[in-house]
């Protein structure tokens, strides 16, 4: 994944900043999804964590992400796309995984899935885009 800038106010609302990563509750990233997606924003993906106070269990497994922007594609179709793409797989993941299950595999670490789930996404503009291919 490209790395996480500073997220505009409105798409970062509800979100946990940890280190460059930002993260939301399963409740809160469809609305920040839908805000990232009308200010013209793509969605690279994502993948579930468990964050805890001092530790952060990430599921890298867990993962939705969109398909890369093809050749000639307009940034507004891709960033719609990709931001569908993206809702799509997650919610397809919350609804067949067993968070519980997954959380006892980390059996060293309390974990409460109920409050410590947390969904982390990255999000590009047009110009970091660029910017990032042409290096």
């Amino acid at each position: 994944m490209a790395s996480q800038g500073i997220l505009p106010p409105d798409i970062a609302r509800d979100a946990v900043l940890r280190g460059n990563e930002y993260g939301w509750t399963i409740s809160s990233f469809p609305e920040a999804l839908a805000r990232a997606k009308s200010s013209a924003y793509a969605c690279l993906g994502g993948q579930f964590q468990f964050r805890l106070k001092d530790a952060i269990c990430e599921m890298h497994w867990l993962n939705a992400d969109s398909r890369n922007r093809e050749e000639g594609e307009l940034w507004a179709a891709y960033s719609r796309r990709s931001c569908e793409e993206v809702l799509s797989g997650f919610q397809r993941l919350i609804s067949e995984t067993d968070f519980g299950k997954e959380a006892r595999a980390w059996p060293s670490v309390q974990i409460d899935p109920a409050k410590d789930l947390f969904f982390v996404a990255y999000f590009e503009t047009e110009n970091d885009w660029t910017s990032f291919r042409l290096g």
